[in-house]
């Protein structure tokens, strides 16, 4: 159905929550997946599962702030699996700290790192490859993209620059035979929100504001993921897909 089956799909941050769910959306459709995360424990897990499943799944642990990490990642991926047709920048952190924060600085650096230099530093390790297949690259920004929060200004600001990246590189890449498009999740039930959905008055603030009245699951990342990475999407490049239950509608 999708026409993606064979292609080798990276997936950054597949050790819990979002990206797992992508890799195990990706591989159920065929995809042969090389999946990546700061803690080396859980992305093993994340490619156990693919593999009793049937899949095939390279996982190694990588700081996608490390630039020479990124690209030693993507030489292994080319050497075991073949050229990289789909790229999911999901690796991303949250830091809930305030500009009056004695820390701010350090936090704000650190979410920058991560979140914006991460998903640069993908990007330039995998064009290459990405060039040859002309594959896609789907980042992972935010309804934060688009919106403010309280209490999150350096998320906020990182996510911003995530969606702005994207329509640059869509822009810029599309000559090269590259599509670039971003998903922008509302609440997730992931281990990165669970601070929101433990907050009365914070998760009351985004229900109200979210038609469909309820939180999303991982798995529903999924299907908006398969559309921008198959050939169902060939005349989309630059967009930013929101996947909130209808919060920025609202």
């Amino acid at each position: 159905m999708f026409g993606i089956a064979g292609s080798v799909a990276v997936v950054t941050g597949a050790g819990q929550g979002n990206g797992r769910a992508i890799a195990l959306g990706l591989a159920q459709a065929g995809v042969r997946l090389a999946l990546c995360d700061a803690n080396g424990e859980t992305v093993e897990e994340s490619a156990a599962i693919i593999h009793r499943e049937g899949g095939e799944a390279l996982a190694l642990k990588v700081d996608v702030s490390d630039r020479t990490a990124c690209r030693n990642f993507a030489t292994r991926v080319r050497q075991d699996l073949g050229e990289t047709a789909i790229l999911v920048n999901n690796a991303g952190i949250i830091r809930r700290h305030g500009l009056d924060d004695p820390d701010f600085d350090d936090h704000w650096e650190a979410t920058f790192r991560v979140n914006v230099d991460g998903t640069k530093n993908m990007v330039q390790a995998f064009v290459p490859q990405l060039e040859k297949t002309r594959g896609r690259i789907i980042n992972l920004a935010s309804i934060m993209s688009q919106v403010a929060g309280p209490g999150i200004p350096a998320y906020v600001a990182s996510k911003g620059a995530v969606a702005q990246f994207t329509k640059a590189l869509a822009h810029d890449l599309a000559s090269r035979g590259i599509r670039v498009n971003a998903i922008a999740p509302g609440v997730i039930d992931t281990p990165m929100t669970e601070a929101t959905r433990g907050n009365e008055a914070a998760i009351g603030r985004f229900m109200a504001h979210t038609p469909l009245g309820r939180t999303g699951r991982p798995e529903e990342l999924v299907g908006p993921v398969l559309f921008l990475a198959s050939n169902m999407s060939s005349y989309v490049t630059g967009a930013i897909l929101p996947v909130d239950g209808g919060y920025l509608a609202a």
